[in-house]
Order: structure tokens, then C-alpha cells, then sequence
């Protein structure tokens, strides 16, 4: 059982948070200071570089996440470098990204910071609501934008991530345009609502709202002059240009593009979009034993499952993977069942706009020289 040539692990170093954002999905563990130790860290990097060779694996993505990887004293990245350089040495390619609510900043990370441990940097930020609080209920946004322009002036490159929800939603726009003005390239990441959760029905969007927002960012990305790139809409416009070029051999193969893997504080490893299917253990066993787990097996089966009920009879796939409905969560999967895809209503709306204003030449040619020009990029927004 093969997997992503080029895997990212989400490591979840600990789920302690100096932050109570009341829509995260992690609230009831967010008081929890247990965290990986260096043992364990050294032993999943050793689980991994043992199955290098056999699963075929070029590349490799840590990305610290949390809780706050900050939280974390800044002297444990620098015990982790040195046992990664020990144990990879300069024969293997990897890089290491942070997922952080930047609410933690001193002279010492930045310091760190601008010695590149960490590639990619991504700063989870909505801009406008009132969720990201802290344990005293007092807004995180201040301080955040402060430390957002201490990263800008040290020459600090960061991508970010936006959270779609119920308070966030009326200025979908406005968010677009702040990062715009920064040139900071960013996710949104939608809060879908379902039934029978107290959280997803304060916070969560119908399946309707949710198109709308999409739209309406895609328009604001095609008014502005700088078109920062914002995801998924980058991933959707690329879609409606290999609609409109006849490239129609795009598809997602979960039994061998799973890409992203979670590692819990105790270092069970899950999909990304169903943590209900632990594929085993990264501190006790090697990669390969993980990927070709039963469970794996299992979660990669209904995996292919959805994608031969949604995708296969869909107009767009081939130009558009099937990602969304292949990882799936539970809550997505229910939006799939009820209202179908939103991937398709959005590129339905996309490649219309581009046949009644008779932008496709543009948006071609524009699109290939972005493109080219990060073709070689992973930034760190494809976190979790």
C-alpha cells in the first residue's frame, strides 16, 4: 500500500492553547500540557526514515501544529533540528512548517524564526469575529495583526489560514481584501454545519452559504489588481482551466496520493478527515506497517467508495481530482449526501462568469505564470 511521494505529517507537539476560540475542534483538550518528548519525536523520525526506501518517499513535511506550537520552549526546536540532521543527515530531502495562532512572539522566536527551521509558516487568523479569545475571553486580533507586521519587518514570509463560520461569514470579503493588501496568500477553511452538535449549529454554515462565500471571493480575487492567491478558489480556478484546456486526467487516488497524516500527542496516526480511523502507532511502529494497516485499508475502501457515487458521474472530474469527496469528513460527507458537492456548484458559477465576460484567455495566461512561478512551492496551508 503506497502512499504520496511527498507526505506531510501534522504533528500535534501538544493541544495545550493560550487560546479558547469556542468553534476549534480540539476545545476540550486546549487546558492539557502533555506534549511529545524528544524520545518519541526521535522515534517517529526513525519510524519514518526506516520506511524511506520501501514506500518510496522523496520528501518529507513535519508540520508542528497544536494547541500553540509556541507554547513549546523555543530550545526544544533546536533539540529537534539537531535529531532530525542526525538521523536524515543531507542524503534525505525534508522541511519542517508551523501552524501557530501567533499570539506568541518575543525577540528570542523571531530570532528562530529567521534561522529557517521552520519553511513554511502559517498563522491562523480570521481577521474579523469575535471567537479567537483567550482563556479571559479578551480578542486575540490586536496583538496578532502587531505580530503580523513584526513578521513583514523582519522579511518573515507567512501564509494563513481564515475560518469560514457563523461570525466570520459577513466579512468574507473584507478578509479577502486584508490579506491582499498584505500579499499574503491564505485558506479558508469552512465550518460546515450538521445535526445533533451544539458546536457546529452555533458556528457552522449551510451548504448554500457556503457556495456564496466562495463566490464571492472568487469575484474579489478577480477585481483585485495584486489576485493574491486564496485557497480553495486557487485550487477551483485550476480546475475550470483544465475544464477549458480538455485536461480531463486529473484524478485522486487515495490508495496511493493520501498525502497528509496526523500524529497525535501520543502518536496515533490518523487521516486527516477521519480521526476515527487509527492507522496505528509512529512512536512504535514503522511508516510502512502504518500504511498498510487494515484499518488504512479500510478507510481508503469508503474513500474510493464516495468517489465512484460522486465524482465519477460528475461533468468535471478528471479536471477537478474528486480531493474534496475522497477526504471527506463526517460532517462534508453529510453536505454531500444532503445538498451534493459544493466543488461542482462553485465551478459551475466559475466557468459561467468566465464564458459571459469572456475571460478565459486571461485567466489562462495569467494562471500559467503563477503557476510556473510556484510550481515549486508548498506552503504551509494545506495544515489541517
Amino acid at each position: 500500500m503506497a502512499i504520496n511521494a511527498s507526505p506531510q505529517f501534522v504533528l500535534k507537539i501538544s493541544k495545550y492553547c493560550n487560546l479558547r476560540c469556542d468553534y476549534c475542534y480540539e476545545f476540550p483538550h486546549l487546558g492539557d500540557k502533555a506534549r511529545m518528548n524528544l524520545n518519541q519525536i526521535q522515534a517517529a523520525f526513525q519510524n519514518i526514515k526506516s520506511s524511506i526506501n520501501e514506500l518510496a518517499i522523496e520528501r518529507v513535511n513535519f508540520i508542528w501544529h497544536g494547541g500553540e506550537p509556541f507554547l513549546v520552549p523555543v530550545e526544544v526546536y533546536e533539540q529537534i533540528n539537531l535529531i532530525q540532521k542526525d538521523i536524515f543527515g543531507t542524503e534525505f530531502e525534508y522541511m519542517n512548517s508551523l501552524q501557530t495562532n501567533l499570539t506568541v512572539l518575543t525577540n528570542r522566536h523571531i530570532k528562530f524564526l529567521e534561522g529557517g527551521f521552520f519553511g513554511d509558516i502559517g498563522v491562523s487568523f480570521d481577521v474579523y469575529g469575535d471567537q479567537r479569545v483567550d482563556t479571559k475571553g479578551k480578542s486575540s486580533a490586536d496583538l496578532v495583526r502587531a505580530n503580523m507586521r513584526k513578521l513583514i519587518d523582519h522579511q518573515i514570509a507567512f501564509g494563513a489560514i481564515a475560518v469560514l463560520a457563523r461570525d466570520t461569514l459577513p466579512y468574507i470579503k473584507q478578509t479577502y481584501r486584508f490579506f491582499d493588501a498584505l500579499k499574503v496568500e491564505h485558506r479558508i477553511l469552512a465550518y460546515y454545519r450538521t445535526v445533533g452538535s451544539e458546536q457546529t449549529e452555533r458556528h457552522g454554515l449551510d451548504f448554500d452559504e457556503l457556495v456564496g462565500a466562495y463566490k464571492a471571493v472568487f469575484h474579489e480575487w478577480l477585481a483585485s489588481e495584486r489576485a493574491t492567491p486564496v485557497h480553495p478558489i486557487k485550487d477551483l480556478v485550476r480546475y475550470a482551466v483544465q475544464r477549458i484546456m480538455g485536461i480531463d486526467n486529473d484524478r485522486y487516488d487515495p490508495s496511493t496520493s493520501e498525502r497528509v497524516f496526523v500524529v497525535d500527542v501520543n502518536g496515533d496516526v490518523s487521516n486527516v478527515s477521519e480521526s476515527e480511523f487509527c492507522y496505528g502507532n509512529l512512536f512504535h511502529s514503522p511508516l510502512r506497517e502504518i500504511a498498510e494497516s487494515e484499518v488504512r485499508v479500510r478507510s481508503i475502501a469508503l474513500s474510493q467508495e464516495r468517489m465512484q457515487r460522486f465524482c465519477y458521474q460528475c461533468p468535471y472530474f478528471g479536471n477537478c481530482p474528486g480531493v474534496f469527496v475522497a477526504n471527506a469528513t463526517s460532517i462534508e460527507r453529510e453536505v454531500l449526501e444532503t445538498s451534493g458537492c459544493p466543488v461542482r456548484a462553485v465551478l459551475d458559477h466559475i466557468l459561467d462568469v468566465f464564458k459571459r465576460t469572456d475571460l478565459s484567455d486571461f485567466i489562462l495566461e495569467s494562471y500559467k505564470a503563477d503557476d510556473d512561478a510556484t510550481a515549486k512551492e508548498q506552503p504551509a496551508l494545506s495544515v489541517a
